[in-house]
């Protein structure tokens, strides 16, 4: 990964718990910086996270209402401060609406293109990612909001507590499948370290990002997905 890392996907998809994870792992030699520019769902947020990342040495910027019941599209300035530190992690909104707030910050991503990658995580056990036709739709839409080129695919498929090994096989058949139709390769698969092992016999030596899972609240019963 390089030094800023902007994380994007459908609702479900799996972005901010991917963020969450990055964020931790850079900050143990980097100072990071977790920006949450999700803000439209109220619910799986890395905000939600401040105590963990802040006990982590993670500096958390998110939006004045984010982790409220309140929705609206207010950036704070201090989203400007992120691009002088040394690792920054983006976590995009979960829709084309949620994901226009990065646009505002097109120039300086483009004053630091080649320090900046665009992932789009795919989890295709949820809507609109269960197909290659649907998951280009929905990035296309998603980047051109963002005003940025996908650079990357993350094949973070799950059921969440139900997820198997069959899981992440059939969402690399969708990763590589949306990769021959865009070009833009599938760089990671990620998942918890048991489903990444029992996956990687059939993962022809996929990069792996190992997950702990963060964002589970309380109100989600089981076998249902997180985000």
């Amino acid at each position: 990964m390089k030094r800023f890392n902007i994380f994007a996907g459908n609702y479900g998809s799996g972005k901010t718990e991917i963020s969450l994870n990055t964020a931790l792992r850079l900050a143990a030699e980097k100072q990071t910086v977790l920006v949450d520019m999700d803000v439209v769902n109220p619910y799986f947020r890395s905000a939600e996270s401040e105590t963990l990342l802040t006990e982590h040495g993670v500096r958390l910027i998110a939006p004045p209402y984010a982790n409220t019941n309140v929705d609206v599209p207010v950036l704070s300035a201090e989203v400007m401060a992120a691009f002088e530190s040394e690792a920054a992690v983006f976590d995009a909104g979960g829709d084309p609406v949620g994901a226009a707030a990065l646009g505002g910050l097109f120039g300086e991503f483009s004053a630091h293109r080649s320090e900046t990658m665009l992932y789009y995580v795919i989890n295709a056990r949820r809507p609109l990612q269960q197909t290659a036709d649907e998951v280009v739709e929905m990035m296309e839409q998603i980047s051109t909001r963002i005003r940025l080129q996908v650079d990357g695919l993350i094949n973070n498929t799950n059921l969440g507590r139900e997820t198997t090994a069959e899981e992440l096989v059939y969402g690399q058949e969708i990763c590589r499948a949306v990769s021959e139709r865009t070009g833009v390769p599938v760089s990671y698969v990620s998942g918890t370290p048991d489903i990444l092992s029992a996956f990687r016999p059939y993962g022809e030596g996929a990069e792996e990002i190992p997950l702990t899972i963060y964002t589970f609240p309380d109100w989600l019963v089981d076998g249902e997905d997180e985000k």
